[in-house]
Formats: C-alpha cells, structure tokens, sequence
C-alpha cells in the first residue's frame, strides 16, 4: 500500500514538472513571438535577410535634401551597396555586407530598408499584389554639406562632432574622425579593424570622455537653482583650491581675483566653481546631472552609450565633489549627451527626443513621418535656462569662447580642457547660435588637442556659421 502512494506522489510529481516545463516553453515562445520577433527577423544573423536580399533591392539612403548616400546598384548580375559621400559618413551610415555583416544605420534600418518592418498589413498586401522588389527608401535629418565641412574641420585628428536642431531634436550633423570609406570597407577591413586611431567606432555616440568644463554648465544650473544669492557672491581666488589636501588650479594665464558667477563661467575659473560646487553639495549636483540626462540611455536610432556620473562613496571627502563640479574626476559624456546638455540651455529649459530619420517613403509612395518633435523631459526652468544663456554669451564675446564669435550673430557657448590620463587634455566646446533664436546646437571634442577655446572652438563657429547661411 505504501508501495502504491509512493508510487503515485512519483508520478504526480514527474506529472507537475513536466507541466512546468511545458509552461516554462509556452512563456518562453510566447516572449519571443509578442517582444523579440521583429529583433530576430531585422538581425544581421538571420540568414533569410541575406537570401531576401537576393530577390529585393535594399532601399537608398538620402540626406535631408535629397541627396544620395547609400544606394544599391548591379555589377554583372552581382548587388553591391555604394556609398557615394566617402569617409565623412562612414562611422554614421556603417555598411551593409554579406561577408561582414551590417553596422551603425544600415544596420539600425535594417527592417526599413528592406521593407520588412512593422508596416500596414494593406500596404504589405498591395506590395506583394503589384510585385514590388524593393525595400523602403529612407531620409535623415543629416544635410551632407554641413557633415563634410565638419569633417574637414578636424582635419584626421581624432574626435567627434554632434550638430542638433534644440527646437526640435533633429540631428543636423554626426562626425566621429578618422572616418572610412563604406565602400571600400570589405576590401580594407584588416587595416581598418587593426588602426589605432579607431576609425570604426562612431564616437560621437560611443565615445565616453571626460566633459571637463563644459560640465559646468550643469554645476551652474544647480547652483542657480539651490543658492539663493549665487549672482550676488563674490569669490575671491588666488588661481587654485585646496580640498583635503587635493590642489585643484585654474589654468596657465589664469589672473587671480574676485570673481562673480558670470566672470567665473566666462573666464572658465576651477577654483571658483569648485568653491560653487561644495556649496551646492552632492545630491544636489548629482541629481541634476542626473535631470540633464545622465545615467540613462538617449532613445536614438543608434545605440548611444550611457554618460556617467557616477554617486559619491558615502565615506569620501569633498574631493571627489571637487572634481564633479569641473567635469572632472569619474564623470564620462558622449558628445551626444552633451549636445543635449547645451541644447537644453537653447531651447528654454527643456531637452528634445534626438531623432535622425526624416521620413521613409516606401516604393509605393507611402511617406511615413518621424519628424514630429517628442518632449524627454524639463531640466531648468526657462528663467534658468535665460540667466546661462546670458552668461554663455558673455563666454563667447569676453572670456575664454572668443574663437567662436560670429560677426553679426550672437553665439552662446563654453569651452572645455578635460585633463585625461592618457596624454594632453581633450579640447571640448559647446555652444548654439544665434543665441536669442537658437537654430543650431553644437558639441565637439577634438581628442587630445589642448586648449578648448583654441581647437573645438574654431570648429564649431565653421559648422554654426555654414548651417545658418544654408538657411538664408
């Protein structure tokens, strides 16, 4: 009898698992048929993409005038993707091959392009009516001029370049330098792959650099906010600070004195604003840090990395919030998120989604709008936003920003040394013009290049002043 009941809690039991298991199965298939499905059919390992790459021919790339920069044509019965601009967009637009797979847009468009993204069941079931072959055309947001004056701009030194619309997040320009040559890609892959200069990463959304002083924008916002008599202090400096035995000096050149908020942004003084971040204290500076977009991911079309600011040990001193009001110490930013930062400045207080796809006009002339302007979030209020758009504006016509005066136009900006262990500082500016009708914000880093002012700053008067001739 025991025998028996044993016997039957067994088979119970093998019963319940095997139901769980199946259950388990079910939830699983489940997952990936309603979350992960289009993933897996856009993947560049899904060996059907490149079988219907065969028969469909994958859809054109244009910049926002029209202009061509990706497209597909047939050699002797062979497709072969062709990428007319050159190196300037190399980083941006990737490449499409079967030998190496697909990356940066073309594989981030990859659904579009070949017309197998999630699209209106009629518009699939007219296509397959009428035997179209050909996948969706796409147009960026990127004007192709404005992205080869970038380039050139750094003239092959390494560094990065994000130009945005703030009114509406638009991506005017997205330079990583050195680029490459997309259509030549699979030809030079061993030297591309094995060059030290990294010309394969897009650093405009992957490079992480210290922001060095043009974090101080973001210092200033919470001082702004959290100090009620912030404009009327005065601090006196004799060119450096000392934080528990940590000396933190302004620059070479530097002219010691007193010094109100608006000279110290615009003479780009450490010792001041540290003195300003000690006062605004660490969770006040790391949250609004955190308001500005750190430690979170930009919704981009291409996958960004997260900018870093990361907590204070509970057990430091202030040395560490020392650091953190002047971009330095473990603070890391992507071009983008700083782009971001200044854009926030420009457009009132209040940061937009960043988007780089126009539209998609499939074969049939459907047209598929993505340009309509998405609000993330509001960081300053616009009272905030005014006072350090005045201030930035005092940057650019008396202080450290001269570099990037545009006669005529007021400019906003503010200049960047970030100190980095592996050599000279990197040089940074960002800034957006004109500044009391903002049409173009800008970040640029130029690796290992010195002084801000000096070499980021002459960049981005180049690309604001060529933007906003465009428009006239």
């Amino acid at each position: 009898m025991k025998t028996m009941t044993k016997l039957k809690r067994n088979i119970r039991l093998v019963f319940m698992l095997f139901c769980g298991l199946f259950l388990s199965l079910l939830g699983y298939l489940t997952y990936f048929q309603v979350y992960e499905r289009q993933k897996l059919i856009e993947s560049s390992y899904n060996r059907r993409l490149w079988e219907q790459e065969e028969s469909i021919t994958r859809g054109t790339i244009y910049d926002v005038k029209g202009r061509v920069l990706a497209k597909t044509v047939e050699e002797n019965g062979v497709k072969k993707r062709i990428y007319p601009e050159g190196e300037a967009f190399g980083p941006l637009l990737g490449y499409s091959s079967r030998k190496l797979g697909r990356a940066n847009l073309e594989q981030a468009l990859n659904g579009e392009l070949l017309g197998i993204s999630q699209q209106d069941p009629m518009m699939v079931l007219r296509q397959k009516v009428l035997g179209v072959s050909r996948g969706n055309d796409v147009y960026l947001t990127i004007d192709s001029e404005l992205q080869k004056k970038a380039y050139n701009l750094f003239r092959g030194r390494r560094g990065a370049l994000v130009a945005l619309d703030p009114n509406t997040g638009a991506v005017l320009a997205m330079v990583s330098s050195p680029g490459y040559d997309s259509t030549a890609v699979e030809q030079k892959w061993d030297i591309l792959s094995k060059d030290e200069e990294s010309p394969l990463i897009n650093r405009a959304v992957q490079g992480l650099y210290p922001p060095g002083s043009t974090f101080k924008i973001v210092t200033l916002a919470a001082a702004l906010e959290n100090i009620p008599d912030i404009e009327d202090k005065i601090y006196e400096t004799p060119g450096y600070v000392e934080v528990s035995g940590r000396v933190i000096r302004d620059y070479e050149g530097f002219k010691p004195g007193k010094y109100d908020v608006k000279r110290a942004l615009s003479m780009s003084s450490n010792s001041v604003f540290v003195k300003i971040g000690l006062e605004v204290g660490k969770e006040r500076l790391f949250n609004k840090a955190e308001d500005f977009g750190f430690n979170e991911e930009i919704p981009f079309e291409l996958p960004a990395a997260v900018s870093r600011f990361p907590r204070f040990s509970l057990m430091s001193d202030n040395v560490e919030l020392a650091e953190a009001s002047i971009g330095q110490g473990r603070i890391l930013a992507t071009p983008l998120q700083m782009a971001q930062v200044v854009s926030a400045v420009a457009n009132g207080g209040r940061i937009m989604q960043p988007y780089i796809v126009q539209k998609v006009v499939t074969p049939l002339g459907e047209v598929k709008d993505f340009s309509r302007p998405v609000l993330l979030k509001e960081v300053i209020d616009v009272v905030t936003a005014n006072k350090i758009r005045q201030y930035m504006v005092d940057v650019v016509e008396n202080g450290t920003g001269k570099s990037a005066r545009i006669r005529g136009i007021p400019v906003a900006g503010k200049t960047g040394s970030a100190e980095n262990p592996h050599g000279k500082p990197h040089a940074w500016f960002v800034g957006f013009a004109p500044a009391y009708d903002p049409k173009i914000a800008v970040a640029v880093v130029v690796e290992n290049a010195g002084s801000g002012g000096g070499n980021a700053g002459p960049i981005a008067r180049e690309v604001m002043l060529h933007y906003l001739k465009s428009l006239q």
